[in-house]
């Protein structure tokens, strides 16, 4: 009788470990990039791609280096271009700004985001926006500061 009780306890043991584990594999790898002090500045007038509304330019900095895109006329955003969906357990997970220069997509889980919002613009499997880093602008000389 202990056997079969025992037999019964390993076998219900095992079945609740297969199913949580197989939970897990449709929830998202992260939630989010990781924080980081953030204190970057880019001179706007050295960046040419960056004088034009949709320009955009890479700044080292960040989790995963920074997006900067200027979306109106000495208005800027700036972004980590570390997936939020799985940044922190794949390194390949960094986004690159596609052909337009209006979006980024993360090569390996396929989101796209909006560079002009941050917020996810197709199917992928992420569900958190891009993490947006604070930006002050100065007119003269023309510099972009970038904090959290």
């Amino acid at each position: 009788m202990l056997l079969k009780t025992q037999k019964k306890l390993t076998l219900l043991f095992l079945l609740s470990a297969g199913i949580s584990s197989g939970c897990k594999k449709n929830s998202p790898v992260n939630a989010g990039v990781p924080n980081v002090a953030v204190n970057a500045t880019v001179n706007v007038s050295t960046n040419a791609s960056l004088q034009t509304i949709g320009g955009w330019g890479y700044v080292f900095g960040g989790y995963d280096n920074i997006i900067v895109f200027c979306n109106a006329q000495d208005s800027y955003l700036a972004f980590d271009r570390g997936c939020p969906y799985d940044c922190t357990t794949n390194s390949k997970a960094v986004l690159n700004v596609q052909a337009g220069g209006i979006t980024a997509k993360c090569p390996v889980c396929g989101t796209t985001y909006s560079l002009y919002s941050g917020t996810i613009t197709s199917n992928g499997p992420g569900t958190l926006a891009l993490k947006q880093y604070t930006i002050n602008y100065s007119n003269y000389p023309p510099l972009i500061y970038i904090s959290n």
